[in-house]
Parts: C-alpha cells; structure tokens; sequence
C-alpha cells in the first residue's frame, strides 16, 4: 500500500515536487532528446536495409 506522505494511491491532493525531483527529471528529459537528436549508426541502417531486402524477398 502506498504511503499518503509519498503522494502515491490514496493520497487526498498530490505533493509537490521536491527542487531536486525536478532536477532530476529536467536532466532525464534533456537527455532523452539529445538521444533523440542523435543520428542512426551506419550499421544499423546497413541492417534495416538487408532486412527490408529480406522482406521483398
């Protein structure tokens, strides 16, 4: 069962966000678009290309 004090299930209103709760997720979310940003490895594309190959086939 979750703890009310945690904000979890039950709880009456959620509880704010610590500063460093929100620090944590600013740098999760900057992060993950960064890694969305970034280019596909050669050799994967060499990869989907050989199977979409395969596909046709």
């Amino acid at each position: 069962m979750a703890n009310k004090k945690d904000g979890g299930e039950g709880s009456s209103k959620p509880q704010p966000k610590s500063p460093k709760r929100n620090q944590i997720d600013d740098n999760l979310k900057r992060v993950y678009n960064e890694m969305l940003e970034e280019d596909v490895p050669d050799r994967f594309e060499e990869l989907l290309r050989q199977l979409r190959e395969q596909d046709k086939s």
